[in-house]
Protein backbone atom coordinates (compact mmCIF):
# COMPACT_ATOMS: atom_id res chain seq x y z
CA UNK A 1 0.00 0.00 0.00
CA UNK A 2 1.70 2.95 -1.15
CA UNK A 3 2.01 5.63 2.02
CA UNK A 4 1.85 9.48 2.42
CA UNK A 5 4.91 9.60 4.54
CA UNK A 6 8.24 9.25 3.42
CA UNK A 7 10.67 6.37 4.31
CA UNK A 8 13.06 9.10 6.22
CA UNK A 9 11.89 9.56 9.81
CA UNK A 10 12.23 12.60 12.31
CA UNK A 11 16.04 12.87 13.25
CA UNK A 12 15.55 12.10 17.17
CA UNK A 13 14.10 9.06 16.36
CA UNK A 14 15.74 6.06 17.90
CA UNK A 15 15.99 3.27 15.52
CA UNK A 16 16.43 0.47 18.29
CA UNK A 17 13.87 1.93 20.54
CA UNK A 18 11.32 2.15 17.40
CA UNK A 19 12.36 -1.18 16.88
CA UNK A 20 11.94 -2.57 20.34
CA UNK A 21 8.94 -0.85 20.11
CA UNK A 22 6.82 -2.33 17.26
CA UNK A 23 7.83 -5.61 18.45
CA UNK A 24 5.75 -5.23 21.75
CA UNK A 25 3.24 -3.89 19.91
CA UNK A 26 2.86 -6.86 17.34
CA UNK A 27 3.25 -9.14 20.34
CA UNK A 28 0.05 -7.64 21.74
CA UNK A 29 -1.54 -7.69 18.75
CA UNK A 30 -1.54 -3.60 18.40
CA UNK A 31 -0.68 -3.41 14.76
CA UNK A 32 -3.39 -5.32 13.33
CA UNK A 33 -5.55 -3.75 10.67
CA UNK A 34 -7.77 -1.64 13.09
CA UNK A 35 -11.80 -2.63 13.52
CA UNK A 36 -14.16 0.14 11.68
CA UNK A 37 -11.85 0.87 9.08
CA UNK A 38 -13.45 0.76 5.90
CA UNK A 39 -12.06 -0.87 2.59
CA UNK A 40 -9.16 0.90 0.90
CA UNK A 41 -8.90 3.12 4.49
CA UNK A 42 -5.26 3.29 5.29
CA UNK A 43 -3.76 3.39 8.76
CA UNK A 44 -1.67 6.76 8.56
CA UNK A 45 -2.79 8.62 11.69
CA UNK A 46 -3.66 5.04 14.01
CA UNK A 47 -0.79 1.82 14.06
CA UNK A 48 1.90 3.79 10.91
CA UNK A 49 5.43 4.14 12.22
CA UNK A 50 5.33 8.12 12.60
CA UNK A 51 2.28 7.29 15.09
CA UNK A 52 4.03 4.95 16.96
CA UNK A 53 7.09 7.22 16.88
CA UNK A 54 5.11 10.10 18.59
CA UNK A 55 3.74 7.62 21.47
CA UNK A 56 8.10 6.69 21.40
CA UNK A 57 8.84 9.73 21.79
CA UNK A 58 6.30 11.16 24.63
CA UNK A 59 8.00 8.32 26.78
CA UNK A 60 11.65 9.39 25.81
CA UNK A 61 11.97 6.36 23.35
CA UNK A 62 11.21 4.25 26.13
CA UNK A 63 9.40 1.03 24.81
CA UNK A 64 8.12 -0.37 27.58
CA UNK A 65 6.45 2.46 28.54
CA UNK A 66 5.31 3.75 24.98
CA UNK A 67 3.60 0.52 25.14
CA UNK A 68 1.64 1.69 28.13
CA UNK A 69 0.26 4.48 26.61
CA UNK A 70 -0.52 3.12 23.43
CA UNK A 71 -2.40 0.55 24.71
CA UNK A 72 -4.29 2.89 27.47
CA UNK A 73 -5.40 5.25 23.77
CA UNK A 74 -6.23 2.01 21.77
CA UNK A 75 -7.78 0.44 24.05
CA UNK A 76 -9.83 4.02 24.42
CA UNK A 77 -10.39 4.02 20.82
CA UNK A 78 -11.97 0.83 20.81
CA UNK A 79 -14.16 1.45 23.46
CA UNK A 80 -15.27 4.34 22.48
CA UNK A 81 -15.68 2.77 18.60
CA UNK A 82 -13.42 6.25 17.48
CA UNK A 83 -12.97 4.65 14.21
CA UNK A 84 -16.95 3.65 13.09
CA UNK A 85 -17.47 7.23 14.74
CA UNK A 86 -15.38 9.22 12.23
CA UNK A 87 -17.76 7.42 9.29
CA UNK A 88 -20.46 7.88 11.05
CA UNK A 89 -20.09 11.08 12.93
CA UNK A 90 -22.88 13.90 11.60
CA UNK A 91 -21.59 16.47 9.88
CA UNK A 92 -23.37 18.57 11.98
CA UNK A 93 -22.51 17.61 14.76
CA UNK A 94 -18.65 17.79 13.73
CA UNK A 95 -19.11 20.93 12.49
CA UNK A 96 -20.37 22.15 15.92
CA UNK A 97 -17.10 20.31 17.75
CA UNK A 98 -14.77 22.37 14.90
CA UNK A 99 -15.32 25.43 17.11
CA UNK A 100 -14.67 23.98 20.28
CA UNK A 101 -11.05 23.27 19.23
CA UNK A 102 -7.99 24.49 17.49
CA UNK A 103 -9.24 23.60 14.28
CA UNK A 104 -7.06 23.70 10.38
CA UNK A 105 -6.23 27.50 8.76
CA UNK A 106 -5.19 25.13 5.55
CA UNK A 107 -1.78 26.88 6.22
CA UNK A 108 1.54 26.04 7.70
CA UNK A 109 4.65 27.16 9.11
CA UNK A 110 7.82 27.96 7.22
CA UNK A 111 8.89 24.21 8.00
CA UNK A 112 5.58 22.56 7.02
CA UNK A 113 4.05 22.23 9.99
CA UNK A 114 0.32 22.57 9.87
CA UNK A 115 -0.93 25.97 11.71
CA UNK A 116 -4.58 25.28 13.98
CA UNK A 117 -6.34 28.56 15.22
CA UNK A 118 -8.61 29.23 17.92
CA UNK A 119 -10.65 31.82 19.40
CA UNK A 120 -10.73 31.89 22.87
CA UNK A 121 -13.80 34.44 22.78
CA UNK A 122 -16.32 31.98 21.27
CA UNK A 123 -15.34 29.57 24.23
CA UNK A 124 -18.53 31.60 25.91
CA UNK A 125 -20.60 30.11 27.93
CA UNK A 126 -23.03 28.74 25.49
CA UNK A 127 -20.22 26.64 24.57
CA UNK A 128 -19.33 25.41 27.65
CA UNK A 129 -22.71 24.67 27.99
CA UNK A 130 -23.41 22.36 24.49
CA UNK A 131 -20.15 20.90 25.52
CA UNK A 132 -21.33 19.75 28.66
CA UNK A 133 -24.29 18.29 27.45
CA UNK A 134 -22.41 16.10 25.47
CA UNK A 135 -20.46 14.97 27.91
CA UNK A 136 -23.90 12.65 28.70
CA UNK A 137 -26.09 13.46 25.77
CA UNK A 138 -29.99 12.69 26.32
CA UNK A 139 -29.69 10.50 22.51
CA UNK A 140 -27.96 7.77 23.17
CA UNK A 141 -26.93 7.53 19.47
CA UNK A 142 -25.36 10.30 19.40
CA UNK A 143 -21.47 10.49 20.07
CA UNK A 144 -20.54 11.70 23.15
CA UNK A 145 -18.18 14.72 24.17
CA UNK A 146 -15.37 12.09 24.35
CA UNK A 147 -16.46 10.82 20.44
CA UNK A 148 -16.52 14.13 19.27
CA UNK A 149 -13.64 15.32 20.60
CA UNK A 150 -11.37 12.11 19.17
CA UNK A 151 -13.21 12.31 15.82
CA UNK A 152 -12.08 15.79 15.72
CA UNK A 153 -8.68 15.15 16.50
CA UNK A 154 -8.37 12.11 14.23
CA UNK A 155 -8.74 14.70 11.16
CA UNK A 156 -5.37 15.64 12.14
CA UNK A 157 -3.69 12.66 12.50
CA UNK A 158 -5.71 10.64 10.02
CA UNK A 159 -5.88 13.64 7.20
CA UNK A 160 -3.89 17.06 7.92
CA UNK A 161 -0.43 15.89 9.46
CA UNK A 162 0.08 13.22 5.99
CA UNK A 163 -1.26 15.75 3.52
CA UNK A 164 1.92 18.00 4.96
CA UNK A 165 3.97 15.32 4.92
CA UNK A 166 3.27 14.50 1.59
CA UNK A 167 3.55 17.88 0.61
CA UNK A 168 6.95 18.48 2.88
CA UNK A 169 8.96 15.31 1.65
CA UNK A 170 9.79 14.93 4.93
CA UNK A 171 7.66 13.81 8.17
CA UNK A 172 5.42 16.33 9.12
CA UNK A 173 4.04 15.05 12.92
CA UNK A 174 3.51 17.96 14.92
CA UNK A 175 1.16 21.51 14.74
CA UNK A 176 1.39 24.49 16.08
CA UNK A 177 -1.62 26.38 18.01
CA UNK A 178 -2.29 30.35 17.47
CA UNK A 179 -4.71 31.12 20.36
CA UNK A 180 -6.09 34.51 20.26
CA UNK A 181 -6.63 35.41 23.82
CA UNK A 182 -7.63 39.36 23.36
CA UNK A 183 -10.80 38.36 25.10
CA UNK A 184 -10.34 36.48 27.91
CA UNK A 185 -11.50 36.82 31.09
CA UNK A 186 -10.70 35.51 34.61
CA UNK A 187 -14.31 34.48 35.19
CA UNK A 188 -14.33 32.50 31.64
CA UNK A 189 -10.77 30.83 32.31
CA UNK A 190 -12.56 29.85 35.40
CA UNK A 191 -15.71 28.23 33.63
CA UNK A 192 -13.41 26.63 31.15
CA UNK A 193 -11.42 24.36 33.84
CA UNK A 194 -13.45 21.05 33.38
CA UNK A 195 -13.15 21.61 29.73
CA UNK A 196 -9.33 22.48 29.61
CA UNK A 197 -8.99 19.36 32.13
CA UNK A 198 -10.49 17.00 29.85
CA UNK A 199 -8.96 17.77 26.34
CA UNK A 200 -6.02 18.70 27.88
CA UNK A 201 -6.00 14.30 29.00
CA UNK A 202 -7.50 13.52 25.70
CA UNK A 203 -4.90 15.00 23.95
CA UNK A 204 -1.79 14.02 26.33
CA UNK A 205 -3.19 10.02 26.30
CA UNK A 206 -4.55 9.37 22.65
CA UNK A 207 -2.60 12.22 20.38
CA UNK A 208 0.72 12.85 22.08
CA UNK A 209 3.38 14.66 20.81
CA UNK A 210 0.96 15.95 18.09
CA UNK A 211 1.92 19.93 19.24
CA UNK A 212 4.96 21.88 18.68
CA UNK A 213 4.12 25.35 20.44
CA UNK A 214 0.87 26.91 22.09
CA UNK A 215 1.17 30.80 21.01
CA UNK A 216 -0.92 32.59 22.91
CA UNK A 217 -1.32 35.91 21.02
CA UNK A 218 -2.68 39.32 22.72
CA UNK A 219 -2.75 37.77 26.05
CA UNK A 220 -3.81 40.95 28.23
CA UNK A 221 -1.78 42.33 30.95
CA UNK A 222 -3.59 40.33 33.49
CA UNK A 223 -3.17 36.32 31.62
CA UNK A 224 -0.46 36.13 34.28
CA UNK A 225 -2.87 35.36 37.03
CA UNK A 226 -5.75 33.58 34.36
CA UNK A 227 -3.09 31.36 33.71
CA UNK A 228 -1.93 30.80 37.17
CA UNK A 229 -5.38 29.22 37.70
CA UNK A 230 -5.66 27.40 34.35
CA UNK A 231 -2.14 25.80 34.43
CA UNK A 232 -3.44 23.31 36.98
CA UNK A 233 -6.14 22.03 34.96
CA UNK A 234 -3.52 21.58 31.96
CA UNK A 235 -1.39 18.38 31.27
CA UNK A 236 2.10 19.37 32.27
CA UNK A 237 3.51 18.47 29.27
CA UNK A 238 0.92 20.72 27.07
CA UNK A 239 1.65 23.43 29.37
CA UNK A 240 5.09 23.67 29.03
CA UNK A 241 4.82 23.90 25.33
CA UNK A 242 2.95 27.46 25.39
CA UNK A 243 4.16 30.97 24.88
CA UNK A 244 2.37 33.97 25.71
CA UNK A 245 2.61 36.92 23.86
CA UNK A 246 1.40 40.57 24.63
CA UNK A 247 0.20 42.50 22.01
CA UNK A 248 3.22 43.90 20.70
CA UNK A 249 5.05 40.19 20.71
CA UNK A 250 3.18 38.49 18.58
CA UNK A 251 4.01 39.75 15.07
CA UNK A 252 7.88 39.67 15.98
CA UNK A 253 7.40 36.05 17.22
CA UNK A 254 5.50 34.92 14.57
CA UNK A 255 7.22 36.06 11.36
CA UNK A 256 9.97 34.21 11.90
CA UNK A 257 8.14 31.55 12.00
CA UNK A 258 5.19 31.63 9.32
CA UNK A 259 5.34 33.80 5.60
CA UNK A 260 3.38 37.13 6.38
CA UNK A 261 0.19 35.61 3.82
CA UNK A 262 -0.24 32.91 5.96
CA UNK A 263 -0.01 34.69 9.37
CA UNK A 264 -3.85 36.00 10.58
CA UNK A 265 -5.16 39.55 10.47
CA UNK A 266 -5.55 40.08 14.16
CA UNK A 267 -1.84 39.06 14.50
CA UNK A 268 -0.73 41.79 11.96
CA UNK A 269 -0.30 39.24 9.12
CA UNK A 270 -2.02 39.00 5.72
CA UNK A 271 -4.42 36.22 6.17
CA UNK A 272 -7.83 36.76 6.89
CA UNK A 273 -8.60 33.79 9.67
CA UNK A 274 -12.39 33.85 11.04
CA UNK A 275 -12.93 31.35 14.03
CA UNK A 276 -14.65 27.64 13.01
CA UNK A 277 -13.41 28.49 9.45
CA UNK A 278 -12.80 25.43 7.08
CA UNK A 279 -9.28 25.30 5.76
CA UNK A 280 -8.39 27.57 2.99
CA UNK A 281 -4.91 25.50 1.35
CA UNK A 282 -1.70 27.54 0.84
CA UNK A 283 -0.32 26.88 -2.62
CA UNK A 284 2.50 24.11 -1.85
CA UNK A 285 -0.96 21.72 -0.65
CA UNK A 286 -3.44 22.56 -4.06
CA UNK A 287 0.03 21.32 -5.90
CA UNK A 288 0.25 18.12 -3.53
CA UNK A 289 -3.75 17.45 -4.32
CA UNK A 290 -3.46 18.58 -7.97
CA UNK A 291 -5.39 22.25 -7.52
CA UNK A 292 -4.63 24.86 -9.36
CA UNK A 293 -6.69 27.42 -7.70
CA UNK A 294 -7.97 27.85 -3.69
CA UNK A 295 -10.07 25.36 -2.83
CA UNK A 296 -11.98 25.07 0.35
CA UNK A 297 -12.42 21.41 1.60
CA UNK A 298 -15.98 20.02 2.68
CA UNK A 299 -16.99 20.21 5.88
CA UNK A 300 -16.99 17.38 7.79
CA UNK A 301 -14.74 14.28 8.76
CA UNK A 302 -11.92 13.70 5.70
CA UNK A 303 -9.80 10.57 5.54
CA UNK A 304 -7.15 8.78 2.59
CA UNK A 305 -8.06 5.86 1.10
CA UNK A 306 -5.95 3.45 -1.59
CA UNK A 307 -7.69 3.02 -4.64
CA UNK A 308 -6.21 -0.51 -5.82
CA UNK A 309 -4.09 1.49 -8.14
CA UNK A 310 -1.59 2.86 -6.20
CA UNK A 311 -3.29 6.51 -5.71
CA UNK A 312 -4.31 7.89 -2.85
CA UNK A 313 -8.14 9.10 -2.67
CA UNK A 314 -9.00 11.64 -0.22
CA UNK A 315 -12.44 11.04 0.79
CA UNK A 316 -14.85 13.32 2.63
CA UNK A 317 -17.11 10.70 5.15
CA UNK A 318 -19.34 11.23 7.92
CA UNK A 319 -23.10 11.07 7.63
CA UNK A 320 -25.95 14.01 6.52
CA UNK A 321 -29.88 13.83 7.28
CA UNK A 322 -29.63 11.37 3.81
CA UNK A 323 -27.36 9.21 5.65
CA UNK A 324 -23.30 8.39 4.87
CA UNK A 325 -21.83 10.31 3.03
CA UNK A 326 -18.53 8.94 0.52
CA UNK A 327 -17.77 11.95 -1.38
CA UNK A 328 -14.32 11.93 -3.52
CA UNK A 329 -12.72 14.98 -2.98
CA UNK A 330 -9.12 14.36 -4.80
CA UNK A 331 -6.73 12.28 -6.26
CA UNK A 332 -3.29 11.98 -5.76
Amino acid sequence: MPSLAPDTAPPETDPAALASFKALCAERGLLDRPQGLQAGDVVDGLTDDLTLLRFLQARKNDPTTALQQYESASRIRTDKSIIEVYNTISIDDYEATRKLYPHWTGRRTRTDLPILFLDIAHLDADAVHHWRRTRSPTDKNAPDMAQRACAFFDTLTRFILPLCTAAAGTPVTKSIYLVDATAISLKQAWNLRDFAKEISWILATCYPETIETIFICNAPSYFSTIWGVMKKFVDPVTAAKLVILTPGQVLPALAGLVEHESIPLQFGGGFEVVHGMRADLDAGLLEVLGKERAVVLPEGPLKWREDGEGRRVLVATGSTASGPREEMVAVL
